[in-house]
C-alpha cells in the first residue's frame, strides 16, 4: 500500500514538473524574439540569435548566391528574405515574425540554424527563378546537388556511400522513381546525396555549366524535365541511370570541385622496398632470438 501511494505520488510530481516545463518552453518559443538582419545585395538574412550571426550567415547566403547565380545564369528578379527560425517559433503567428517591410519579397522560411540550410534556401529560390512558372517540374534531387554544391566540401561518408556501389556488385545506384523521394535513414540518405552530388558533377564536368543553363531555359519553356536532359545532354531518362554508372568512379571520386582530401588506402601506401625490408627482417630477427638463446640461456 505504501509502494502504490508513493508511485501515485512520484507520478503526479512528473507530471506536474513536465507541465511547468512544456508550458516555460512554449512561453519562450511564443516570445517575440529580438531579431537581427544582415543585408548582401538583393538577399536579407533575418536570425534571433545575435547581430554575428545574421552577418555570418548573410555572407554564406551571398557566396551560394555568387556560386549558383554563374553557374546556372539566373538572378533574382526580387528581394530574397532567409528567415532563420529558433527553434519551436511558429512561422504563422505573425507577433513572431520580424519586421518585414518588403511586401513585393521572395521570403524563405530556414528551421535549421545552420550555414548550409541558408545556402540551400539561396539555391532553390535561384532554381526558381530560372524554371519560371515550371519550377515545381525540377526534382529534389537535383535541388539537393545543387544546395550542397553551393556549401563547399560534399562530406566523404557520402562520396564513400555512393561509392560503394562501384566497389560492390550486389549494390546498385537510386532509379529515377526512387531519386524522387528522400531515404528516411542516414546511411541511405549519404548514398542518395552522394549520387545526387556525383550526377550534378558528371554533367558539370563533361558539357560545362552552360548545359545546366540551358537545361533549365528548356524547363522554364515547359519542356519535361528528362526530356529537356535528352535535349541538352542527349541521354535518355531510361538512359540516365545506367549511363551514370558508367561515369560514376570520375564523377565521385574526381570531379566534385571542392571534394574534401582523401587519405589513400593503407595498401596503396606501402612501398615495395619498405615490404622487402620487413620481409627479410624477420627471418633474421628470429635466427638472431635463437643464436643469443643458445649464447646466452642454454
Amino acid at each position: 500500500m505504501i509502494v502504490r501511494s508513493a508511485v501515485a505520488i512520484l507520478s503526479i510530481l512528473a507530471a506536474l514538473i513536465g507541465t511547468v516545463v512544456i508550458h516555460s518552453s512554449l512561453g519562450r518559443a511564443q516570445e517575440a524574439a529580438d531579431w537581427y538582419s544582415a543585408e548582401r545585395g538583393r538577399i536579407t538574412v533575418w536570425h534571433s540569435l545575435n547581430q554575428a550571426r545574421a552577418d555570418d550567415f548573410a555572407d554564406h547566403a551571398n557566396g551560394a548566391y555568387d556560386l549558383v547565380s554563374d553557374l546556372i545564369d539566373a538572378d533574382l528578379s526580387q528581394d530574397l528574405i532567409v528567415v532563420v527560425w529558433p527553434s519551436g517559433a511558429d512561422p504563422a503567428d505573425a507577433a513572431q515574425r520580424p519586421p518585414l517591410d518588403q511586401d513585393d519579397a521572395i521570403i524563405s522560411d530556414v528551421f535549421r540554424d545552420t550555414s548550409g540550410d541558408v545556402r540551400s534556401a539561396v539555391t532553390d529560390a535561384l532554381i526558381n527563378e530560372a524554371a519560371g512558372a515550371y519550377a515545381a517540374d525540377v526534382p529534389i534531387w537535383f535541388r539537393f546537388a545543387l544546395g550542397f554544391w553551393s556549401r563547399g566540401p560534399l562530406p566523404g561518408f557520402y562520396l564513400t556511400r555512393a561509392g560503394s556501389v562501384i566497389l560492390f556488385d550486389h549494390e546498385e545506384f537510386y532509379s529515377i522513381e526512387q531519386l524522387e523521394t528522400v531515404p528516411s535513414t542516414w546511411q541511405f540518405q549519404a548514398k542518395y546525396f552522394g549520387q545526387a552530388g556525383g550526377m550534378l558533377a558528371w554533367w558539370i564536368q563533361d558539357w560545362g555549366a552552360e548545359a545546366l543553363a540551358d537545361l533549365l531555359d528548356s524547363v522554364a519553356d515547359g519542356v519535361p524535365f528528362y526530356d529537356a536532359v535528352e535535349q541538352v545532354y542527349g541521354i535518355p531518362e531510361d538512359r540516365l541511370i545506367s549511363e551514370f554508372t558508367k561515369n560514376a568512379e570520375r564523377a565521385l571520386l574526381l570531379l566534385w570541385p571542392y571534394i574534401e582530401e582523401q587519405t589513400p588506402p593503407f595498401y596503396e601506401r606501402l612501398n615495395i622496398n619498405h615490404i622487402l625490408i620487413v620481409a627479410v627482417s624477420i627471418p633474421g630477427a628470429i635466427l638472431l632470438f635463437f643464436i643469443g638463446k643458445r649464447l646466452f640461456w642454454d
